[in-house]
């Protein structure tokens, strides 16, 4: 990208932020104004997002046609497939074992989808995240085993469950893993379809699952077609599946960059067109009446299909998806809506209890918490929630009959799936891994202090992270924030992991009006005004009471956030959502 000036403020904000602001040079932002018809502040913002030139058209006009990767690409596919083949022209019941999240769901959902309109018979196992724990365990295989089944694909898990995939053979179960989780202790799988894979060149590294077994539907009907499968029956359109995958994508964090902002932006496209009939329901019952964006996905629907693996029946997700009796969805939807409701009580119930517990600790280089009242399937949100406000990474464990499960969220420049394997390897944990933002691990009980203590005498090595910086994407007015600048940034998503939306900067405004709101008073709506008397309606969630008084007491600040459409009574309204501000 090319740059005219670089910015870091050297004060802190009220949060403990840096704010940096890297304006790009007036000819960049012309070259990309003229090229791709957008407005200044539009192309202001593509410049500022560090897009490769070459890259530009992909980002911003993405194609199935020119941009999707050829299955073959990735490592194991075509043989995986062959496997199959063998198998639907035996017509044998194949076994589809999917994880208990949004990914797992979306995936099993998929493929399943797939082999129900090609006439293959398949039995599905979802595991329960308290009885069967992540993976692929001896319960599920005892259950395929009971269903004849010899051939079993294992999505979104199967990569390190070399004790079970070796079980699963003693039973006469082959199983084809894809997956797309960190490559730790292998097993031996009739064959693995994992872009982590040592040898795999595909560079898909970023896909989820639903995105890795798209694209093996894709390779696995392009064979069928070779081999005349068709001749006699209409092929399915494979972009019917692309709103499933879209949910996948956005719920599974993975940064919306090449394949997946392709695959995602088209599932949208097809959630707003003629979406799947269970996210047309739960889409009706959560009252989302506008044009459902990334956003609608990752804080609405998304959780409904989560909190069922989290709480409720494991397979409620997997069912919204492929059940198409409207009555039977509308069940389902009201079930899956409920769980999140119950989900969001008890988190609050024990983020609260957490937070109690952290009261007179300062100076936290890192969170230790565990209780035997807290629900295996929210600690994560919780460590979550504490990495938020407590800026440190958070971990949290639910404990019972000796026995501790842990989730673990971290913060930037600390990758939390190194600091996983190096416990796992010192004997602190009995398993443990995930990805640099997040990870699930397991001990006894008796590790616990041991654990801490080794943790806090490593500290300055396992925590030591740079200042936090907030990248600023445009500095703007709040004239400048109109129904047409806000329609305009249409053009610019979807946004998520990877690629948020994007960071606005207004200086040296203040508030005229504040009121606390919401159930729990938690939020905060007030009312910014500029210097030259412009107003904007606009928000805080979860706010902190240093931030209340400053906006309570009308002092002048710079502020930064999120703009987007308030609509109500069927009027448009802008307004910002502020993340941090910096008294003047």
């Amino acid at each position: 990208m090319q740059v005219s000036d670089c910015l870091i403020e050297e004060n802190k904000s009220i949060k403990g932020n840096y704010w940096a602001y890297q304006k790009p040079s007036i000819n960049f932002v012309e070259k990309i104004k003229l090229s791709f018809n957008l407005s200044n502040i539009i192309a202001s913002i593509v410049a500022n997002r560090n897009i490769d030139d070459k890259n530009l058209d992909y980002f911003l006009n993405p194609t199935l046609k020119n941009n999707l990767p050829d299955p073959s690409t990735l490592k194991n596919m075509d043989s995986s497939i062959k496997i199959l083949l063998e198998k639907i022209f035996r017509n044998n019941t194949l076994g589809i074992l999917g994880d208990y999240d949004v990914d797992g769901a979306t995936s099993t959902a998929i493929l399943f989808k797939y082999f129900e309109f090609i006439g293959v018979n398949a039995e599905i196992y979802i595991p329960d995240r308290i009885k069967d724990g992540y993976g692929i365990s001896k319960n599920s295989i005892d259950h395929f085993f009971r269903k004849k089944v010899n051939l079993l694909v294992s999505l979104d898990c199967g990569t390190n469950d070399a004790e079970f995939i070796a079980y699963a053979r003693e039973k006469g179960i082959e199983i084809i893993v894809i997956d797309h989780h960190e490559v730790k202790s292998l097993g031996s799988p009739l064959s693995i379809i994992n872009p982590k894979l040592k040898g795999d060149t595909s560079n898909l590294n970023n896909l989820c699952t639903a995105g890795l077994v798209f694209l093996f539907v894709i390779g696995l009907n392009r064979e069928l077609r070779k081999k005349n499968f068709f001749k006699n029956k209409e092929e399915i359109n494979l972009k019917e599946l692309l709103d499933i995958v879209a949910v996948g994508t956005i719920c599974d964090l993975v940064p919306l960059h090449n394949e997946n902002r392709l695959l995602v932006k088209k599932g949208l496209e097809k959630i707003n067109l003629k979406p799947n009939i269970g996210l047309s329901v739960l889409k009706s019952k959560l009252e989302l009446e506008n044009k459902i964006k990334s956003t609608d996905i990752a804080y609405y629907i998304g959780p409904c299909i989560n909190a069922a693996g989290r709480i409720g029946d494991p397979f409620l997700g997997f069912n919204l998806l492929v059940k198409n009796n409207k009555k039977d969805l509308e069940v389902i939807a009201e079930k899956l809506i409920n769980s999140n409701n119950e989900r969001k009580t008890l988190e609050n119930i024990s983020y609260n209890q957490a937070k109690m517990l952290l009261k007179n600790l300062t100076n936290m280089k890192f969170i230790f918490l565990h209780s035997k009242t807290w629900h295996p399937g929210i600690i994560g949100i919780i460590a979550s929630r504490l990495v938020q406000e407590y800026k440190v990474p958070a971990f949290v464990m639910n404990i019972d009959e000796n026995k501790v499960t842990g989730s673990v969220r971290s913060i930037k420049n600390i990758d939390i799936s190194k600091i996983l394997a190096k416990l796992v390897d010192e004997g602190f944990l009995e398993s443990g891994g995930g990805h640099a933002m997040a990870g699930g691990f397991k001990l006894k009980e008796e590790k616990l202090s041991s654990l801490q203590n080794y943790l806090k005498e490593n500290s300055y090595v396992f925590f030591k992270s740079e200042n936090s910086t907030i990248n600023i994407d445009l500095e703007a007015k709040i004239s400048d924030l109109n129904l047409e600048m806000i329609n305009s940034m249409e053009q610019l998503e979807p946004f998520g992991m990877g690629y948020p939306e994007p960071k606005i900067l207004i200086k040296k405004v203040s508030s005229v009006y504040s009121k606390i709101i919401g159930k729990n008073k938690t939020h905060l709506s007030c009312t910014l005004e500029d210097i030259y008397g412009y107003r904007i309606n606009a928000m805080i969630f979860n706010f902190e009471n240093s931030i209340l008084r400053v906006i309570e007491e009308k002092r002048e600040f710079d502020v930064i956030g999120k703009v987007s459409l308030n609509v109500w009574e069927n009027k448009k309204i802008p307004q910002f959502f502020i993340e941090d501000l910096r008294i003047i």
